[in-house]
């Protein structure tokens, strides 16, 4: 179901990595393999989903405390204690202050696993997001596309920070696509370059990206050659 759409994003935006996909659960689906091993944190799942399909639990995210609140689990004392000693870590370094933690977003959906991998292997699994990992050129197309760029939209488009999970959560409150520039943990576990960035798109705002994204780049392409026309008319430094 959505293997055209996937091979559309990435080769109308000469995407570096698979979009991904991730679904929100109460239950895992079936011949949906348990991802076994032990990770540092819930963005290393991203890296994990580029090239195969799994469910997670909540346990799989404690480890991450941050990640396992942004994703919408509930955590146990110990997990929470955790939690609050990072968040302490953290504010000593001048990283983050105590009063952000409590408003940092969490997905709303109730869930008992999260399913990642591969958008063009979601086929008979309803995504609740799609997660890109792109150029911020990439991501202006995606913005556009999606209708977050307008600014008759009726929704302020948003660009986040830290932690960059939280962009899962804000863009499914938001219903809009959401960008984040990426963390330093999205860096370090997802491997991340430095001229990447993220896009999180809701699922009721893919149908408008898919109709609208040939229209955009095309009417990009004329656009340049509109600005390079314009600036050919006046002398350069």
């Amino acid at each position: 179901m959505y293997e055209n759409f996937a091979n559309d994003l990435s080769q109308k935006l000469a995407l570096a990595h698979a979009p991904l996909a991730i679904a929100f659960l109460e239950e895992a689906p079936e011949g949906i393999q348990h991802y076994a091993e032990a990770v540092p944190s819930a963005c290393t799942f991203w890296k994990a989903a580029e090239s195969a399909l799994f469910y997670t639990t909540a346990e799989d995210h404690y480890n991450c405390p941050i990640g396992a609140i942004t994703q919408g689990f509930q955590i146990p004392q110990p997990v929470a204690a955790n939690a609050l000693a990072l968040v302490e870590m953290m504010g000593k370094l001048s990283y983050l202050e105590a009063a952000e933690a409590a408003k940092v977003p969490m997905v709303e959906k109730k869930h008992r696993v999260v399913v990642y991998g591969p958008l063009k292997d979601f086929g008979r699994i309803q995504p609740d997001v799609v997660l890109l990992v792109c150029t911020p050129f990439q991501a202006m197309m995606v913005s556009e596309a999606s209708g977050a760029a307008s600014w008759t939209g009726g929704a302020e488009s948003r660009t986040l920070g830290r932690p960059a999970c939280a962009v899962i959560p804000s863009s499914l409150k938001s219903g809009a696509a959401t960008a984040s520039m990426a963390c330093m943990g999205a860096r370090t576990f997802a491997a991340l370059k430095e001229e990447e960035l993220l896009v999180a798109i809701p699922a009721q705002a893919l149908v408008k990206l898919q109709s609208r994204l040939p229209i955009i780049l095309d009417a990009n392409v004329s656009m340049k050659q509109f600005y390079e026309t314009h600036k050919s008319n006046f002398a350069t430094v």
